[in-house]
């Protein structure tokens, strides 16, 4: 498979979430394009569950999600929401 350049040099972090029971998205593409986005932009955040789609599902995440989108609040690089 190709890749392509996503780096992000300069930019705000971007939060990547990855599912790990995602039958559509596979887990490991999140934490590539994370780790691809650079130091400092990309900013993995993992939730241990089942399905396509998990927020409003899994309450960690949500909690996540709202903070970083409302108030700007980035969680720690690789957290982890089971």
């Amino acid at each position: 498979a190709s890749t392509v350049d996503v780096k992000a040099d300069g930019a705000g972090p971007v939060l990547v979430i990855g599912n790990t029971g995602d039958p559509a998205t596979p887990y490991e593409g999140a934490k590539k394009m994370a780790d691809a986005l650079g130091k400092g932009v990309g900013v993995h955040l993992t939730v241990e569950g089942e399905g396509h789609g998990t927020y409003a599902v899994n309450k960690c995440l949500t909690k996540i999600v709202d903070k970083y989108l409302l108030d700007g609040t980035v969680p720690k690089n690789d957290t982890v929401c089971s």
